[in-house]
């Protein structure tokens, strides 16, 4: 991968919009944990969503971090593709469910794909991040919330079980869209800041 890429230039400019619209598509995935105690296809269907497109927008940061922090950048990238097609392969088999057809018979290890990219993605980025001056140092922050929220889901699975105590998925799910809709806000209002700067003021005639 290289900074110049078109690809990655296209879901740079993109990446705000794709972060907030992975926070409104997470929300309705808090909301489905809230009221289904139980796997479901809107469920697979929203987080399948957010969290693919939230994985497009961290690719999006790849250009404006791959010259300062380089291996971090591309490991990082690595870790997103994994979560990108992990949570795409979700959201087909939740659509499929929605539709009355039988879902994709995945292999189950392939799950491991989405704790990979959120565990490891997000974290990578959000080192990257603060150890560079392209961003923000609150943008770092906020990277680093997604595999921090993720790995105290995991830990209270191991320890409680899924669904103990009954509100932490819903809570964990909100916060998941929480930090997405953040990271958006904080890429937006840079990129409004940037294009401000780099408008050319009026002159008097």
């Amino acid at each position: 991968m290289t900074g110049g890429s078109g690809v990655l230039n296209t879901l740079e400019r993109w990446s705000p919009t794709l972060f907030l619209v992975s926070g409104v598509a997470l929300i309705g995935f808090a909301v489905s944990m809230a009221v289904i105690i139980a796997d479901s296809p809107p469920r697979s269907v929203f987080g399948g969503l957010g969290f693919t497109l939230s994985f497009l927008g961290l690719l999006g940061l790849y250009p404006g971090l791959a010259d300062e922090s380089p291996l971090l950048a591309r490991a990082g990238s690595v870790f997103a593709v994994l979560g990108a097609v992990g949570f795409t392969m979700l959201f087909v088999t939740g659509v499929t469910q929605v539709a009355g057809m039988a879902p994709p018979a995945w292999p189950d290890p392939l799950q491991i794909l989405n704790i990979a990219g959120i565990l490891l993605g997000f974290l990578l980025f959000g080192v990257a991040s603060l150890r560079t001056d392209a961003h923000a140092r609150t943008l770092g922050v906020l990277l680093l919330m997604p595999s921090l929220v993720f790995a105290v889901n995991f830990v209270r699975v191991a320890v409680l079980g899924a669904w103990s105590p009954s509100w932490a998925p819903a809570l964990l799910g909100g916060l998941q869209a929480l930090a997405m809709l953040s990271i958006g806000y904080v890429l937006r209002a840079e990129s409004v800041s940037h294009e401000s700067a780099e408008r050319p003021t009026d002159t008097a005639a």
